[in-house]
């Protein structure tokens, strides 16, 4: 494969990777054409849906209950409303509103801003797919925006709903309603993973019995979505531990093992994300390596081609010179031109035999 060709791919790739990023954010803006707004409110072990400012203000003040507030869609309508009845200061505002925040804690006073993602992968368009969420929390409420539906999310709002007691989701309080939502994230990291591992085993074997362009194009668009991924998940690493050190007693002692399992699951697909990237560089070195053995194998064919044609072309130029006398022609009794064939036939055959026997062909 030729530099150029090379070359061409990755511009091939790029324009790819344009067009999918477009997608993708005509997507973002169409789920976001409509803010939705929830509120749940749990007091004394009974979970409440869409309780009254008054409610939720007291439950703050007084310390003796959970609020959930969920967003989805463009945060911009309702980031005021929130900043007023939660105290946010403009820096974890300002965080919310922007759409590409790297994964990271922002500490503001009494009140904290985690940025993490979600994670997906387009198959028609072999690209990934990223999500920001973002989760305030304090001392009695938590807070999670994010432009694009979470369908685990949902499931879990569902369920805060269906339990009562102290035992329910929200009523472990605000560090155990924060694990939950973490862990439960990380958790839709993994069919991610699993689907990612068998493109992959697919691309290898196509990158052994296939060498077209087409091959060549999954290769980098794999990559170039490993990448991303990997870019994803990198901060989100330490973000856990963060938490545990800055949180002081938000997060108590005895939640911290929860916290650390988080990490651990988190870590884990960052190390299958770097040796997916580090397998599909060797894929392409094979896909490479494929590519140079099959044009060797042409060429070889095609030389012991040409070679079996150049004695016998010898043979033949020799007779077919416009000389007007010539030995063998102007006395020729009628067998010499089947013993010239007969000579080159033997002259081939030979030349096959010994190409066999060195094991060329």
């Amino acid at each position: 494969m030729s530099v150029e060709a090379l070359q061409q791919s990755e511009a091939g790739a790029a324009t790819d990777e344009k067009l999918s990023r477009r997608a993708r954010r005509r997507a973002r803006q169409r789920s976001a054409g409509e803010t939705r707004l929830r509120v749940s409110l749990c007091r004394a072990g009974v979970t409440r849906k869409d309780p009254s400012p008054r409610e939720i203000g007291a439950a703050l003040q007084q310390d003796d209950g959970v609020v959930w507030a969920d967003v989805q869609g463009d945060p911009t309508s309702v980031i005021q409303r929130l900043a007023d009845t939660y105290s946010l200061s403009p820096a974890i505002q300002e965080s919310l509103l922007d759409e590409n925040a790297r994964a990271r804690v922002i500490e503001s006073r009494d009140r904290f801003a985690i940025v993490v993602n979600g994670i997906g992968f387009d198959e028609q368009a072999e690209d990934a797919i990223t999500s920001k969420l973002d989760i305030v929390f304090g001392q009695g409420f938590v807070l999670t925006l994010h432009r694009e539906p979470f369908d685990w999310l949902d499931s879990l709002w569902t369920a805060a709903h269906k339990d009562t007691g102290d035992d329910s989701l929200m009523g472990r309080g605000v560090a155990r309603l924060l694990h939950t939502i973490l862990d439960t994230l990380v958790d839709t990291y993994f069919p991610v993973i699993d689907r990612l591992d068998d493109l992959i085993d697919q691309l290898e074997d196509a990158t052994v019995n296939d060498t077209s362009n087409a091959v060549q194009v999954r290769l980098f668009r794999m990559k170039r979505a490993v990448a991303t991924l990997r870019r994803t998940i990198s901060p989100q690493v330490e973000l856990t531990n963060s938490l545990i050190t800055r949180t002081g007693a938000l997060i108590p002692a005895e939640i911290e093992p929860y916290f650390a399992d988080v990490r651990d699951h988190t870590m884990r697909v960052f190390e299958m994300l770097d040796s997916y990237r580090d397998l599909l560089s060797g894929l392409l070195d094979v896909y490479l390596t494929t590519v140079s053995n099959r044009l060797n194998v042409v060429m070889k064919q095609l030389t012991i081609i040409a070679t079996i044609f150049l004695p016998i072309t010898f043979v033949t130029g020799i007779f077919g010179m416009n000389f007007g006398h010539m030995p063998q022609v102007d006395h020729d009794a009628g067998f010499n031109f089947w013993i010239v064939l007969v000579a080159m036939a033997l002259i081939t055959g030979g030349q096959i035999w010994y190409f066999r026997k060195r094991g060329w062909m």
